[in-house]
């Protein structure tokens, strides 16, 4: 989640990142990332973050100057995020889809958000995940995401089913091979190989002759 960003960021999303950056009445509480000043509702927020509430009940000195540092993390990323769990004119919008699983996944983590990762296992078993289309990179991507933040081997299994479907497995094996970390490159592997539908080879045609006795060497 702290790869250089290239891709210009859609008219909507920078509508939300406006709106974090406009301090309120009630999200007055900072969060720095590389970019940008973003302000939050800290009361709300320590109702549903076990990361927030220690923050908001502890003696730390964020909750003292009212600001935390997120150095590491891209403000698109953080808002997407903040987005799903915040509502915006008394309404929510709890969709997941392709265009923000991955920072729902990164941060329910790092934010420590246990709902969100409910209903993140509840969209990858659901229909909308087996038909939306993703990239092949991505669902490479988001499966070493969740092993690596120890989702359960059965939690992932959609993405390896979805994954083990896709045609052209030249193409899947070269996002496997650019995995990092050998160990989960091989548990990929292995999961893919587990659901690729079998495919049947049938015998190579024999043409003895049973009937045909000049053939036969010992009878």
């Amino acid at each position: 989640m702290t790869a250089v960003q290239h891709q210009p960021i859609p008219d909507a999303l920078q509508e939300k990142i406006n709106l974090f950056r406009t301090a309120t009445v009630l999200r007055r509480f900072q969060i720095n990332t590389q970019s940008d000043a973003l302000f939050v509702n800290l009361n709300y927020l320590a109702e549903l973050s076990e990361y927030f509430h220690v923050l908001r009940t502890g003696s730390y000195s964020e909750n003292l100057s009212e600001r935390v540092n997120f150095d590491d993390v891209f403000t698109e990323e953080l808002v997407t995020f903040l987005s799903y769990v915040c509502p915006e004119g008394f309404e929510f919008d709890r969709t997941i889809n392709r265009y923000n699983i991955s920072p729902l996944v990164y941060f329910s983590d790092r934010l420590m958000f246990p709902w969100v990762k409910q209903e993140i296992k509840k969209y990858l078993k659901s229909d909308d995940f087996k038909n939306e289309p993703y990239d092949t990179e991505s669902l490479i991507d988001l499966a070493y995401l969740l092993h690596s933040q120890a989702y359960a081997t059965v939690d992932i299994d959609p993405i390896f089913k979805k994954i083990a479907r896709l045609s052209d497995v030249s193409v899947v094996d070269k996002a496997v091979a650019a995995v990092p970390d050998n160990s989960i490159r091989v548990f990929i592997t292995e999961r893919i190989i587990h659901f690729r539908p079998y495919t049947y080879q049938p015998r190579p045609q024999s043409f003895f002759d049973w009937n045909d006795t000049r053939s036969r060497l010992f009878f």
